[in-house]
């Protein structure tokens, strides 16, 4: 592995709670070993450019899914779009989710059933009309499992529905923050033996550090090594385990 310039591409949270919503315009169920996965889309507004939604992920008890630094051995949810006349770009947005411990290390990734929110910037304004795409999943109990399903989506321009509205203003406004907004600082230094330090200053309590790269680089569960005088230290290595679960 390359860490030159992995401490200017990380993406690092300190985050805290998530939230669970209710479908507004939805697709069927698609159904795998260890839960069920559906697209929820929410209408948008006139003259909108874009579409927010939902891969919205119902996991069965004892099943794992992913966070976007998925391990070595996991795949992260990810949308695939074949409109591309329709649809410019997609932006995944990811919970807060929890260090889960296997025998095969830990990773970052949920256990009960999770909504990630996602936001389709549109060619133009929006306009109803379906479009298609694939969802990829990985979840996994005592065997990793990939799976993935073409939808068909369906945009329908808003009819006013405070509660539709409110109901994915709740679910984007309770995604991860920046930690200027937090009232916390990030600073971060390679040191010789490539682990990276993270320094973490501000007045937040029980933090939890997750880390990822930008180009798909993978890390080590961030060791907590020091805190006090309103700082907390910590230290994150490669990722080099081949599997994952």
């Amino acid at each position: 592995m390359n860490w030159t310039n992995y401490a200017s591409s990380l993406t690092i949270f300190s985050v805290i709670i998530a939230a669970s919503p209710v479908a507004a315009g939805e697709t069927g169920w698609f159904e795998t070993d260890g839960g069920n996965v559906r697209i929820v889309t929410e209408p948008y507004a006139p003259g909108a450019d874009f579409v927010r939604g939902i891969i919205d992920i119902d996991l069965l008890p004892g099943w794992r899914t992913y966070w976007r630094d998925p391990g070595s051995g996991g795949i992260p949810p990810s949308i695939q779009v074949n409109d591309l006349d329709v649809v410019r770009s997609t932006q995944i947005d990811f919970p807060v989710p929890n260090w889960i411990s296997s025998k095969y290390g830990s990773y970052a990734g949920y256990e009960e059933p999770v909504q990630i929110p996602f936001t389709f910037r549109t060619n133009g304004q929006a306009t109803e009309r379906n479009i298609e795409e694939r969802v990829f999943i990985g979840i996994c109990k005592d065997i990793f499992i990939p799976a993935f399903n073409d939808f068909k989506v369906t945009l329908i321009e808003a009819n006013g529905s405070i509660r539709s509205a409110w109901v994915f203003a709740n679910e984007f406004d309770n995604l991860p923050k920046a930690p200027e907004t937090m009232g916390i600082s990030i600073s971060t230094d390679l040191q010789a033996n490539q682990v990276l330090k993270v320094s973490v200053e501000g007045t937040e309590e029980n933090l939890a550090l997750f880390v990822s790269g930008q180009q798909g680089e993978q890390f080590t569960r961030p060791k907590l090594v020091s805190t006090g005088a309103g700082t907390s230290i910590f230290e994150v290595g490669p990722a080099l385990s081949l599997i994952h679960i």
